[in-house]
């Protein structure tokens, strides 16, 4: 199960802003995503969502041309 909580870090520890919900010494795995690229991620998010789109349209080429849809290049 993954799931994605804010925190803060302070002094050299990180500290949740929400009640995470796990057990008491139980091992996890953290992924530091700055928000300063938050629109980098914003950005990203809107493009592979249009590219997404692309499965209910006529197109057929995506395949073959999947730099250009996913890059937005000609």
């Amino acid at each position: 199960m993954s799931k994605v909580i804010e925190a803060i870090f302070e002094n050299g520890i990180f500290r949740p802003l929400s009640e995470p919900h796990l057990k008491n010494h139980q091992r996890v795995r953290i992924e530091i995503l700055s928000e300063d690229n938050e629109v980098s991620v914003e950005a990203q998010k809107k493009i592979l969502l249009e590219f997404v789109g692309l499965g209910k349209s006529n197109v057929t080429d995506v395949a073959r041309n999947h730099d250009r849809y996913l890059y937005l290049k000609d």
